[in-house]
């Protein structure tokens, strides 16, 4: 990996460094100023905590990064590794005698692969699981969306393999399209986790269809679709949530559209006041994965059609808390449509 990969000048707008944290697939990069000079670092969460406090994701690296990080001198380089296992982190930057940046060292090198801290309290997933899939058709007209295979294996496995990396080991299926095949899939699955049924009558949507969770979940639960994969850290995720005292923590990737017209600005008096060439919005997209309070279960009725983004809704009417947990663009995949299925097979085949 490039020095220049790691290295970031405080100027650069946040959305930005997230496309570069992505990029350069770590969770940090240091901060410098025009001269190379050691300002700060910039994680991942960094970003996250500054769009949630400031309701924006329209901020320079600056805003949000973090003063003062660790690092090393030249003739220090040999003690990086001792102080990553002091401090807990998995990177140190090396300087010259001008403070300018010469080095990063990453722990296990060039191999180096983010821990996944496991939940104190694993917590159970719910997945939705009974759609028809029909942007994908013709595949699921064949085959049901959860068992479409991605790199010679399920989604839904996959899904399951993110979540039990942190712990988790109890998982909820709400099945309705072509169940008997998802079920027959995962009783002959060896595995070291459970998983339960939970069958609809009825479509119900992805509201509705949690409701036949009430009774057998009792904790704060991840509720996801069954055609994501959320690359987070669910331990600062349930930090996050908690901390909150959210009933419900949506998940949210920071999306740029790009608009492939230019724009223009004008006054009350029809005058042009600024033109922008093909401007860039960012938007907070929702990805289809939640924590959620078993509270939600008193807003949906029973055999209710609904889907979980109007309970969402209703929880907040009721004025209970609802908040986000941004994430970049590239820690979300979503193969609901054939060429984001292509998409994630590629990013599969890079980690």
């Amino acid at each position: 990996m490039r020095l220049e990969q790691l290295l970031i000048n405080q100027d650069i707008t946040l959305i930005s460094a997230l496309e570069k944290l992505d990029a350069a697939g770590k969770r940090c990069l240091f901060v410098i100023d025009e001269e190379g000079k050691l300002k700060g670092s910039l994680t991942d969460g960094d970003v996250r905590r500054y769009i949630v406090a400031k309701a924006t994701s329209k901020g320079k690296v600056r805003d949000a990064m973090k003063l003062d990080p660790i690092y090393v001198t030249s003739g220090e380089a040999g003690s990086a590794r001792g102080l990553m296992q002091k401090h807990g982190v998995s990177a140190i930057p090396v300087v010259d005698d001008q403070h300018i940046v010469t080095e990063v060292i990453l722990e296990g090198g060039n191999n180096y692969k983010r821990a996944v801290r496991v939940l104190e309290t694993p917590l159970p997933v719910v997945m939705m699981a009974g759609g028809v899939g029909s942007r994908l058709m013709p595949i699921t007209s064949v085959i049901p969306k959860p068992l479409v295979p991605v790199n010679g294996k399920p989604i839904a496995e996959h899904i399951i393999d993110r979540f039990c990396e942190a712990g988790c080991r109890d998982f909820y299926f709400v099945l309705n399209y072509k169940k008997g095949m998802i079920k027959a899939y995962f009783e002959d699955l060896e595995r070291d986790y459970n998983v339960m049924y939970l069958e609809e009558k009825q479509y119900l949507g992805t509201g509705g269809g949690l409701k036949l969770a009430e009774g057998c979940i009792n904790t704060p639960f991840f509720l996801t679709n069954c055609d994501v994969l959320i690359d987070a850290d669910l331990y600062d995720l349930v930090a996050v949530h908690n901390k909150s005292n959210n009933v419900v923590t949506v998940v949210c990737s920071l999306k740029n559209y790009a608009i492939p017209y230019g724009t223009i600005e004008i006054s009350e008096g029809g005058q042009i006041v600024g033109m922008r060439e093909k401007p860039s919005i960012p938007s907070l997209v929702n990805t289809g994965c939640y924590l959620v309070n078993p509270e939600v279960f008193d807003f949906i009725g029973i055999d209710e059609s609904i889907g979980f983004p109007d309970v969402v809704l209703r929880c907040q009417k009721a004025g209970l808390n609802v908040g986000v947990y941004p994430i970049s663009e590239g820690s979300w995949l979503d193969m609901g449509q054939p060429d984001e299925l292509e998409r994630m097979s590629r990013m599969l085949d890079n980690n």
